[in-house]
């Protein structure tokens, strides 16, 4: 988009990734989710690129503790100087702080002048601890409010990718609620096997990066139909 003056001003588009490194995502689960970001990041900077837009990438991993690994709330991380460090596994799954977390990040004057509409993805394989689920419900209607002002209406894509053993119900109270392989239904990605993590990380983030650029007026995200690659078919 031009300014007044005709200068070129970038769109910027922000991501959150919150990411589950409880102990129960020890061995292969940990592994995949670790060797997935270096190459998420060489597919957003061909989005960031192709689309011209300034795109800002958060990433918190959650155990006990919510810990911010990329970016802060105050800024998000440019996706060109994105640097991962492996996680490990430990503790317990505290997904309510990680959610809260996020929402202190989800205010205009944090976003950018030009944001688009950011799309917030939670990777877990397990319910949150037993005695913080009805803040785990407290915390999603909190960011289901961020942004949206006098409207009323939700400005926040969320999306939750599922992985082996995860708690349907959960994701579901999580995920915003949006159109794949048409039909309109909750933006939940399910794996099966700790193999798929990676593939299908990538093609849900890339997807709703573009999805969010092309769609950032509508009140629901069209993700279309998943595309994972190769040996699709034992994924879902």
């Amino acid at each position: 988009m031009a300014n007044r003056d005709g200068i070129i001003t970038k769109e910027e588009l922000n991501l959150i990734l919150l990411l589950d490194n409880s102990y129960s995502m020890v061995n292969g689960r940990i592994a995949q989710l670790n060797s997935a970001i270096p190459t998420l990041k060489n597919s957003l900077m061909k989005v960031a690129n192709d689309e011209c837009v300034d795109l800002k990438v958060r990433i918190i991993a959650f155990s006990d503790e919510a810990v911010w690994k990329i970016g802060t709330i105050e800024q998000g991380e440019d996706i060109t100087s994105v640097v991962w460090r492996d996680l490990d596994v430990v503790g317990g799954t505290s997904t309510p702080k990680a959610i809260r977390e996020a929402n202190k990040a989800l205010h205009k004057r944090y976003l950018g002048a030009h944001a688009l509409r950011p799309v917030v993805i939670l990777v877990t394989d397990g319910n949150c601890n037993l005695n913080e689920h009805d803040d785990y419900l407290e915390a999603i209607e909190e960011m289901k409010k961020s942004l949206a002002g006098n409207t009323g209406k939700e400005k926040v894509t969320r999306i939750a990718i599922g992985v082996e053993g995860y708690n349907r119900n959960e994701l579901e109270e999580f995920a915003s609620v949006g159109i794949i392989s048409d039909q309109q239904q909750p933006l939940i990605f399910e794996v099966d096997k700790a193999t798929d993590l990676g593939r299908v990380i990538n093609w849900v983030t890339v997807t709703s990066m573009v999805s969010s650029i092309m769609d950032d007026d509508d009140d629901i995200i069209d993700l279309g139909d998943p595309d994972w690659g190769d040996d699709d078919d034992d994924i879902l």
